[in-house]
């Protein structure tokens, strides 16, 4: 009975420590605070400070500047020669981004660069989502309301507004893959448009799924099979 007692003693810092970790990626902002200071720059922004990076576009120019991606809002700022911070306009005339070692894609959204092989190219958007609003309602309990505004109805580029009281929300930070056609179009990296970009080799696909327990929703398993099916 005593040594229960110990085993249970001894695993409750692993589970605390185990749940802290897998909550990491979700935050609360109650009434009164601002998602600046919940999150903190380091978390808002993909780059821990602007870096230097590189604009190429379409028609063959190229701009220079300190750039940094805004997992809040979904778009790539620049500091401008006023020291204002901005977000880059006009995004479908952009070919690529490049930022340190890293390149992003914009099509209708910003994808980095993950894997690139000859027969497609693999995106990742990582963002932080609003994806719950609280309002205090009767007996001064926090209920979900029943639609999701835009994050921007809180915080626009560098500018942080204070919730006002009764309301909280929930941030999350939300990772989606994205495969391209071959076009310079990319789609979500689901299974159907795996097997629709890689219909003449669809029969292998699945063998391979199975075979090596491939959860395409994560990077490595994605990876492996594109890298399976360049060589297929």
């Amino acid at each position: 009975m005593h040594a229960v007692k110990r085993l249970v003693l001894s695993l409750a810092p692993m589970l605390v420590l185990y749940y802290s970790h897998a909550q990491i990626n979700q935050w609360t902002v109650k009434a009164g605070e601002t998602i600046q200071e919940v999150l903190g720059d380091s978390t808002i922004y993909r780059y821990p400070q602007f870096v230097d990076g590189r604009v190429y576009y379409n028609d063959g120019k190229a701009s220079r500047g300190l750039l940094n991606f805004n997992r809040l809002t979904g778009q790539m700022e620049f500091i401008a020669p006023s020291k204002d911070t901005l977000a880059i306009a006009n995004e479908s005339t952009i070919k690529y981004i490049a930022v340190q070692k890293d390149t992003f894609y914009f099509d209708k959204v910003y994808l980095e660069l993950i894997h690139h092989n000859a027969a497609t190219t693999l995106g990742k958007l990582d963002v932080i989502k609003l994806v719950d609003i609280k309002k205090e309602g009767a007996f001064g309990q926090m209920n979900s309301t029943s639609s999701i505004t835009s994050t921007s109805f809180f915080y626009s580029g560098r500018q942080d507004y204070q919730l006002a009281q009764k309301v909280e929300i929930t941030l999350k930070e939300q990772t989606k893959f994205f495969i391209s056609n071959g076009n310079d179009d990319f789609l979500p990296a689901t299974k159907k448009n795996i097997n629709k970009i890689f219909s003449h080799k669809s029969s292998a696909i699945e063998p391979f799924i199975k075979e090596h327990n491939i959860d395409i929703s994560k990077q490595d398993d994605l990876v492996s099979l594109i890298d399976f099916l360049e060589k297929a």
